[in-house]
């Protein structure tokens, strides 16, 4: 049952078929090349100014923006996309954290539109260390906070899930970054 629209796999392994993707070829023997020895340094963001929740979750309910079939929806605050909607309001110059909560089943690999982010937190645990991140996989039950500052877009964009079913389905928001006022 929606097998290749679920996360089944086409042409599988089980299926006893192979091909050839890449064929790789070289003519001189690898030199050596040192690792760093250290990450470079991201400065850490500063304290957020506002705080929002994004649920994730999924089940069986109508289309988006209410149109027709009654098959599996995926969900952000309990909404599907719909693309005359606004979502998320913020201010240009802001910092805000964002907590992304998972109450499905799935893993949700959570992406923001032109905003690099922190992540700050799992489960409450502090992350080890800084980086700056457009996508973080969230797993079931997991809440992760993001810290974002909004310095350089003015306009609309998105936040969804990176599963490409998992958005297709409705797990997409519009955010509105505005002027300052």
């Amino acid at each position: 049952m929606m097998g290749d629209r679920m996360g089944g796999m086409m042409g599988s392994p089980s299926s006893g078929h192979t091909e050839t993707v890449a064929t790789l070829s070289y003519s001189k023997e690898a030199k050596s090349v040192p690792l760093p020895t250290q990450l470079i340094p991201v400065a850490t963001l500063p304290e957020a100014q506002t705080t929002r929740q994004f649920t994730l979750n999924h089940g069986m309910g109508r289309g988006m923006a209410g149109g027709m079939g009654g098959g599996m929806v995926f969900l952000i605050n309990g909404q599907a996309f719909d693309h005359s909607r606004v979502d998320t309001q913020v201010q240009l110059g802001t910092i805000e954290d964002w907590e992304i909560i998972n109450t499905g089943t799935m893993a949700h690999p959570f992406h923001v539109h032109v905003n690099k982010f922190q992540i700050i937190s799992r489960n409450g645990n502090p992350v080890p260390y800084a980086a700056w991140k457009d996508v973080v996989s969230v797993s079931p039950g997991e809440r992760v906070k993001l810290r974002m500052a909004f310095r350089n877009y003015v306009g609309k964009t998105v936040y969804h899930c990176h599963v490409l079913d998992h958005e297709d389905l409705g797990m997409m928001g519009t955010l509105a970054i505005l002027e300052k006022t």
